[in-house]
């Protein structure tokens, strides 16, 4: 197993940006017909970086177990979307995966490609698979939701400098987020067009802690899907948890032996 921590220049951000690659022993590893590893993309949430699975859990260790490779990148406190300050969509969905498929044996194939994450990394999660559902194979949300049905209005005298108000306007482009429902930032409104786009569906894992505040929404997305005309292949776990390292490792073992990995040499 091999552990690399690098700095690429990109394009789309327009700067150096750091990331890990976890890539499984040679004897371990998954390859397809082609001699490329499957691959799952990690998602940070916000006020982290590419450091922060890695540092929190086991994921190197079950990926090693499973035979694929990870990627984990750093994409600020973007909500993974184009903004003025960089364009962290199209780095995580285009740009990251030409680069680190030039430099390693890693699948293109949808068959081969995972995407998860937690909290603002399990919206970036979603923002991805449902907009490019023709990429990802499966994808896995921890604790996360649709958060501008999570902060719809700002409360009087929050400090708007504060992460998570911060990027209303700098991200959404709006204060009250209860205005950008039926946009390219509202995940209900993306999936249900996923759905109706005749285009593969991803599977979808997802897992939340009964005490974390995004828990309601969370069972409701995932109800939702399970209820469309072109339903979604989903799963929904709770258990008792926060929104915390405690619980998201307690379940990623579980996501990573429900991956739908294909059996490889």
């Amino acid at each position: 197993m091999a552990l690399l921590e690098m700095e690429i220049y990109s394009q789309c951000l327009t700067r150096m940006t750091e990331l890990y690659v976890i890539l499984p022993d040679p004897g371990k590893g998954k390859k397809n017909a082609q001699g490329k590893y499957p691959v799952l993309w990690v998602l940070h949430g916000a006020t982290d970086d590419y450091t922060v699975w890695q540092r929190q859990t086991s994921l190197e260790r079950y990926v090693n177990k499973a035979g694929i490779a990870a990627v984990l990148p750093s994409a600020d406190i973007s909500f993974y979307t184009n903004t003025d300050g960089g364009r962290y969509f199209d780095y995580i969905t285009e740009e990251l995966p030409r680069i680190v498929g030039r430099m390693f044996p890693i699948s293109n194939e949808r068959e081969d490609n995972f995407i998860a994450g937690m909290s603002m990394g399990g919206f970036g999660t979603m923002k991805a698979g449902f907009t490019l559902p023709e990429r990802y194979a499966a994808m896995g949300i921890f604790s996360s939701a649709s958060f501008i049905d999570l902060m719809p209005v700002m409360e009087p005298g929050a400090d708007p400098r504060h992460p998570l108000n911060l990027i209303r306007e700098l991200v959404f482009g709006e204060w009250d987020l209860s205005k950008v429902h039926g946009t390219e930032h509202d995940m209900v409104y993306l999936a249900k067009k996923a759905s109706e786009s005749g285009k593969p569906l991803p599977k979808v894992f997802g897992c939340c802690g009964t005490c974390d505040g995004t828990i309601s929404t969370e069972r409701e997305m995932f109800e939702w899907m399970k209820k469309l005309d072109n339903p979604y292949d989903c799963v929904f776990m709770e258990s008792c948890g926060l929104h915390d390292f405690d619980f998201w490792d307690q379940w990623l073992p579980v996501f990573m032996q429900w991956l739908p990995i294909r059996c490889g040499s």
